[in-house]
């Protein structure tokens, strides 16, 4: 082969080389590359913004952010944008939630979930970095709380994350016995109303009366119908111990604990004749019957006409002091002085028509004036 010709075919084959690589290396892209905020120049020969984070060991989550899309193409001089989201463990108000933000620092982080207000409460410095795994994060806001304590209402704005947090906050003590409206590890939300009970359980002691008993004994030496009060009867004392419960100053319970006697009482005694009467003398006008004889005349003897009178022993009773046997047995029941006279003087006329006038042994002559 001439040598002219060689020549010529190495020149061809030469320039085939040189421009082969200078077509390469024409076909490769500088790109901008920002991650997390962080940008970097990248060369590459990929035609897609997916094969540039394949290549730069990048996999996008659900949650990423992407700038251009993935399936967007790139050129030489293009800007690629990833923002990787980090899950947040919230808890707003008490409320647990679980979400992601692409923010950087809990700053960022509070403006794209929306809590712009003033006053707003957070469990980490805002200008902390998120970490790419992410964080819990506690916020409490602002709220309207209407609190009743000590006959009291008013409303609070607070950012106490609990109904214990807002006591302390503003200064309300509990008692061991105390109640609140709420429990005390309940979340505070907007407009809750919270209430405290003041409660006072104590021990009291109430004393009442306990009556006597009367009690008679026959006396053989003395007429039939006198009574005589040998002992009065003196009525004794019960006590009986309570649990008292007071809420807010108005009683709500009472238990009884305990009673005792703490006076016993002591008997009424009285005797009572069973010696019959001796029959009263004749008189010059003795009446058979009750009929036309002087009542008022004798009632104004006995007691001066008064029906409710009572004898200073308390035994003989009424306008014509009849004893309790006695007015039993013509008929009458309750206390004779509280009859009515009409019927004190028909009882009076039975034990006369039944007895005579020795029924009334000073005062029963006046029968007949």
């Amino acid at each position: 082969m001439p040598r002219t010709l060689k020549f010529s075919l190495f020149a061809l084959v030469l320039l085939g080389l040189v421009g082969g690589s200078v077509a390469y290396y024409a076909a490769q892209k500088s790109l901008t590359l920002t991650v997390d905020g962080q940008a970097r120049e990248v060369r590459t020969y990929a035609d897609t913004v997916a094969e540039v984070l394949e290549e730069e060991g990048l996999q996008p989550q659900a949650h990423d952010v992407v700038l251009p899309e993935p399936e967007a193409s790139v050129s030489d001089g293009d800007a690629v944008v990833v923002t990787r989201a980090r899950p947040l463990q919230l808890t707003v108000d008490g409320r647990p939630s679980e979400v992601y933000v692409t923010a950087l620092s809990v700053d960022e982080a509070l403006d794209q979930l929306g809590f712009r207000a003033d006053g707003l409460v957070v469990s980490a410095s805002r200008s902390e970095r998120l970490p790419l795994d992410g964080m819990e994060l506690s916020i409490t806001t602002p709220k309207d709380v209407t609190l009743v304590v000590d006959g009291q209402q008013r409303v609070v704005t607070t950012t106490a994350g609990t109904v214990a947090d807002l006591l302390a906050e503003q200064g309300v003590a509990l008692s061991a016995t105390d109640r609140t409206s709420m429990r005390p590890a309940q979340p505070l939300l907007a407009f809750m109303r919270l209430q405290v009970f003041r409660v006072q359980v104590a021990e009291v002691v109430e004393t009442t009366s306990i009556p006597y008993r009367t009690v008679e004994n026959e006396d053989p030496e003395a007429f039939e119908d006198d009574e005589t009060v040998t002992q009065a009867g003196v009525e004794g004392q019960q006590a009986t111990t309570w649990r008292v419960t007071v809420v807010d100053g108005v009683e709500t319970g009472r238990e009884q604990l305990s009673t005792a006697v703490a006076v016993a009482p002591v008997d009424e005694l009285v005797t009572v004749g069973t010696k019959p009467r001796p029959a009263a003398p004749a008189a010059p006008a003795v009446a058979t019957s009750s009929g036309g004889l002087n009542w008022a005349a004798l009632a104004a003897c006995e007691s001066g006409g008064r029906p409710n009178a009572v004898s200073s022993t308390g035994t003989y009773r009424g306008m014509y002091q009849f004893s309790r046997s006695t007015w039993a047995a013509v008929g009458g029941s309750g206390d004779p002085a509280a009859a009515s006279a009409e019927e004190q003087t028909m009882r009076a006329q039975m034990l006369y028509d039944r007895s005579g006038a020795g029924q009334w042994p000073h005062c029963g002559s006046r029968l007949f004036s």
